[in-house]
């Protein structure tokens, strides 16, 4: 039987569908300024988008346990006050997304935030129902983990992951899935560089995959002439 989400399009947020810096830069700033810790520019801030929140508090805080569990607290009180009110997706989201509804794909989100930030960051930014399937990040707190359970669950025959960081890549690698760099995103200079596959704005994300589609099935007819 085949599944329901045979040609399944996997989706980063934070930097791939999502604006971010519209409002983590400043949660950030306001964040740390309550700790004294305001040396860091603005890229730095940047740079931080897309990563786990336990890899941001060991970049802030070191080893400081209990200071991290209390500057987690106060930066997400500021990320959901700006997020509420400033998310926004990258222009043409919302477009790239039905194209790819038209060209018969099933659609997920696989982030590295957690359940209620997803769902309200979706409804922020007006996206929801354009996906099939919601994956946040789970208790193991990696990508890699959380895309091989949203695979377990879907069961896809074909699937891609887009997403704009080296977390993407890796998780992408590591569940063997080809892998479409979003280079309009957050990614640091040449963090993605051994991408094959890469867009630079959003509305080009559907001809690379039926590139990539077309490509992965040349390969399985190859294959299968020569068994």
């Amino acid at each position: 039987m085949q599944s329901e989400f045979s040609k399944l399009i996997i989706f980063d947020v934070d930097g791939t569908l999502n604006q971010t810096e519209r409002y983590a830069v400043a949660a950030y700033r306001k964040a740390l300024g309550e700790y004294k810790r305001d040396e860091y520019s603005d890229e730095e801030l940047k740079n931080r988008i897309g990563a786990p929140f336990s890899e941001d508090l060991k970049f802030f805080f070191e080893q400081d346990d209990d200071l991290s569990e209390r500057f987690f607290q106060t930066v997400s009180e500021y990320w959901f006050e700006g997020m509420k009110k400033n998310a926004a997706p990258f222009p043409g989201t919302a477009k790239m997304l039905e194209q790819l509804k038209e060209l018969g794909y099933k659609t997920a989100v696989c982030s590295n935030a957690f359940q209620e930030e997803l769902e309200c960051l979706l409804k922020t930014l007006n996206l929801k129902d354009k996906f099939d399937y919601i994956q946040a990040l789970t208790q193991e707190g990696t990508k890699i983990h959380s895309l091989e359970m949203l695979l377990d669950k879907c069961r896809p025959v074909w699937a891609v992951m887009v997403g704009d960081r080296i977390y993407d890549l890796e998780a992408a690698k590591a569940n063997s899935l080809p892998f479409i760099g979003c280079l309009y995103g957050y990614s640091a200079p040449g963090e993605l560089d051994e991408c094959k596959y890469s867009v630079s704005d959003v509305s080009e994300i559907p001809r690379i995959i039926e590139q990539i589609f077309g490509d992965s099935f040349k390969i399985y007819i190859d294959n299968a002439l020569h068994l």
